[in-house]
Formats: C-alpha cells, structure tokens, sequence
C-alpha cells in the first residue's frame, strides 16, 4: 500500500535550517511551493492566506537522492515507498535487478507506480540480479548482449536507465567489465560497479581491473568493503589504481548494504582522503532490519567519521544527480519540483554497526520527519521497511490468497494455461549446491509465451500468478519466482484457481 500524500497546493516552509549544496546555502531560510514547485528561497512573502508549515529547529534540504537501493528482483520489497519517501528519499535507483530481459516486468510492477522517483540502473545480465545461491561471476550466464534491444529500448523509455551495472567478480578476467563499459558507452550512460562482497566465490586480482578501466562520470559501489579485493591493500593504505580512478574523475560510492562496510576500511581510508563522491544505502531484503536500516541511518557513520553536515548532504543531494543527470532533483532552485526533505538532528549515543557486527557510538544522528515529493507531504515512517510481509515473500500454502478471488476471468483461463505449460517440465527450487539458471530462463520463456498466446498484457499476467500463490504482490522477476517454489505446489495451486467461478 503506498503511503497516503496530503496535498498542499501553495505552502510555506519557514524558520529551517536550509542546507542546498548545489546553491551555497547553508543558513536559516524559507521555501515557498506553489503547485508543486519551487517558487523561492530565502526570505519570501507568499501570497495572502497560503499554509505556513512551521520546521523551526529542523533543517531542511533537497530531497534525497539514494543511486543504490534494491525494490525490485529477488532483493526487493512488496512496499518500494517504504525505503523511498517513508524515508526521507524522494528519488531511488533499482541497483541491478532487471536486465534487458526483464525490464519489461520491472515497467509493468513498478514503473509510475511508487510515490517516489524510480529509476534504474539494469544489470548486464539479461535476467538481471539473481541472488538467491547464484555463483556470481560465470560469464555464460550473460548470455547474449542484444545491443539493437538496449538501444530500442533506451528510445522507448528515454531517462529511465540511469546507468549499466556489472559485479567486478573477476572469476574470468576483465572481459564482463570490458562489455558492461561498452555497452554503457554505447547507451549514453555510466557504468556503475560492484567491487564489494564476491558472492560465493574466492576473490580474484582481476576484480581490481575496474580501476583501470572505469572512466570519468563511471561509478564505483563499496568504496569501504572489508572482502576480497578491498581498496585499502598494503598495510592498509589507499592504493595508487584507487587514487588513479579518482584522478580521471571516476566516483567511489558506499553502498553501505549488508555486506560491504567496514569501520576499520572506512576510518583508515577517511583518514588518508579516500573519501566517498556519494552515499547511498544498498537497502535490500536481507539488511532492512540492520545493520542498514535506512539511508538516514547510513549518514550518521559519515559524521561520526567527522564529515560536515553540508558534505554529507551534498552526497545525497547535488552529487549523485550530477553523476545521474537528474535535471529535477538535487537542488531547491526556483522552478523545480518541490521534492524537499526535511529532517532534525539528535544528540546522545547511538549505535551504528559495520556489515561485520563491529559497533561504533555515534554522538548525533539525523531523523527524517517529512517528505515532500512534487508538494505532496509524507510524514516520516522509519519502521515501515521492518514489516516482514515488505520483505519476506508470504506464500498462501494452505489455500489460495484473498487476492485470488479478484483475478478476471481472462487471467483465470492465463493460469489454466500455464499451469498445463509448467506441468511438461521439471525445475528443482535453489539450494546451496544447485541453481539452475537455464531452468529459470525457461519458466520465463514459458510464462510469456502462454501470456503471448491467451492476448494478455503483461501486467496482469503477473498479477495473475502473484495473486494465485502469493498474500500480497512482491516485484520479482517471473522465472526467479516460479524457480524457488515447488513444481507440484505451483501446478495445482493455478489449476484451483482457475477453476474457481468469478465472483459476480
């Protein structure tokens, strides 16, 4: 369920603390918003009877920009605005999820359809992200790189991809990074690289050959990882390669995630200048309860490293909409939409733990209490993200969910079909030694031939399978999700529901 807005068409924020790094502000100032933009900032005389909202004692920002979040895939939530303007976030970018094969289900579950700005940042894989006990780093499982799709693809959704994602595994060499480059050259777009956590695989040398080949503008995520290949080597220093990138205008990102912050990387690194060009949270499934918790949370570990208020947000405000392009966002200007955070400091002793369980005691920490997207205010919910049913997958095992007796009698006849599909093949669900990707491939192969075949759009198609088998909707890739249930289960599950009479 997305958050409930409350619409001020003309309002006044007045007596905050206005921090706006792209514009040098950083002093106590007003902002006015007439329809859903920006109209001034500064000392400001609105109209007569316009909605004063008073922020005295909080300060107030543009809103937030996190370049790295999972809300789709295998990651991803059945709530993306729990993490987005819940939060204090008023644009995201899906870090990987989809790829050119699955982009189409992305658009059909989530594109327009969260309160927040959704971009995405698609995986070289034409899957996309696979999670679950994938060994990331074989090369085969790029399959084929359709260069004609990408650049149709681009041409029908122009802005949408932000930029092209790759996991600098190295278990082959460079050659992944070498296409993932090409291809973003190709697109117009940034590359944008994993250099973290290696995802059940031993570390490889090859992995640090990022380094040489991200060029300025690219992106490099889980610049203070304590894993294999880290970027602090030597006895702990920053390398020449790292200070290198840097130098040609390459951008280190944090990428905080479950895996991939270090207090010891990240106090040794600050130290000697290795300081990050962006912060974002790498919220997913797996450390939405902790350690990341929010991107709120991720920023009191940079003032606790000592960075200032202004430069922490200027890393979640004007800089990742420069590295993104992002026009709209990123600054209060006159004329922009009014995406505005706003947001109070805390003083006391505040536990922040590293993706190792390592604790540091921060003095202050920064809580998000209001979002305006485009005008529209969202009161803060920092905890809405921790509802399992938002980050665990319900399956209805016992008997179809409620959202089954709501499907059509087309999406019925949908389920009947693929149910005979699905009944001519067998998958096993992942385990730690197995997954079958090749299966997965076909589950999806299948789901949309069926789909073709029944003139079914897409959207509904997922929604038919979603509603039959899951409590509530989650935004996964079609083949991903078929894979890790039982084939019975899922057979006899459509059947019963297709079987089931519309309600009248």
């Amino acid at each position: 369920m997305p958050p409930t807005p409350e619409s001020n068409d003309a309002f006044v924020l007045k007596g905050g603390h206005l921090i706006d790094p792209a514009q040098g502000i950083n002093g106590l100032a007003d902002v006015y918003v007439v329809g859903g933009r920006i109209v001034a900032v500064g000392q400001v005389t609105p109209e007569v009877g316009t909605k004063i909202i008073d922020v005295s004692g909080q300060y107030v920002t543009p809103g937030w920009i996190d370049l790295h979040v999972h809300v789709y895939g295998t990651l991803g939530f059945a709530d993306p605005d729990s993490i987005g303007v819940c939060q204090g976030v008023t644009t995201y970018v899906e870090a990987g999820g989809p790829g050119i094969d699955t982009l189409g289900e992305f658009l059909a579950l989530l594109h327009g359809r969260t309160k927040t700005s959704l971009f995405v940042g698609p995986y070289l894989r034409p899957i996309g992200i696979i999670g679950l006990n994938f060994l990331e780093g074989d090369p085969r499982s790029i399959g084929d790189v359709p260069v004609a799709r990408w650049i149709d693809f681009m041409a029908e959704h122009p802005g949408l991809v932000r930029y092209m994602k790759i996991g600098a595994f190295g278990r082959s060499g460079s050659g992944p990074l070498k296409i993932a480059k090409g291809l973003a050259q190709t697109l117009g777009v940034p590359m944008y690289v994993h250099i973290g956590e290696h995802q059940m695989q031993e570390e490889k040398a090859s992995s640090y050959d990022v380094l040489h080949i991200a060029e300025a503008g690219d992106m490099i995520t889980h610049a203070y990882h304590n894993n294999g290949t880290r970027l602090l080597y030597r006895a702990g220093k920053v390398g020449p390669a790292v200070r290198a990138a840097q130098e040609r205008g390459g951008l280190f990102d944090i990428g905080f995630g479950g895996d991939n912050f270090s207090w010891e990387v990240a106090e040794k690194g600050y130290a000697q200048g290795f300081v990050p060009d962006i912060i974002s949270s790498d919220l997913q499934q797996f450390n939405v309860i902790g350690p990341t918790y929010s991107l709120a949370h991720v920023l009191g570990a940079f003032l606790h490293l000592g960075m200032s208020l202004q430069a922490v947000i200027e890393r979640i405000t004007a800089a990742p909409a420069r590295a993104l392009s992002l026009t709209e966002s990123g600054s209060l200007l006159p004329g922009r939409a009014a995406d505005i955070t706003v947001f109070r400091m805390e003083q006391g002793a505040f536990p922040v733990a590293d993706t190792s369980g390592n604790d540091r005691t921060t003095a202050q920490r920064i809580v998000p209490t209001v979002t305006f997207k485009g005008g529209e205010r969202f009161d803060a919910d920092l905890l809405r993200c921790a509802d399992e049913h938002n980050w665990i997958m319900q399956v209805a095992e016992d008997r179809p969910p409620a959202a089954a007796a709501s499907l059509s009698g087309k999406q019925r006849d949908f389920l009947a079909q693929l149910a005979d599909s699905l009944d001519a093949i067998e998958w096993t669900p992942p385990s730690a030694e197995q997954f079958d990707l090749d299966g997965a491939i076909e589950l999806q192969r299948r789901f949309h031939a069926v789909r073709i075949a029944q003139s079914l759009e897409l959207r509904p198609a997922l929604l038919a399978v979603y509603g039959a088998i899951l409590e509530r909707p989650f935004h996964v890739q079609i083949g991903l999700f078929l894979l890790r249930l039982d084939r019975r289960f899922v057979v006899a599950r459509m059947r019963e529901v297709a079987r089931t009479a519309v309600p009248v």
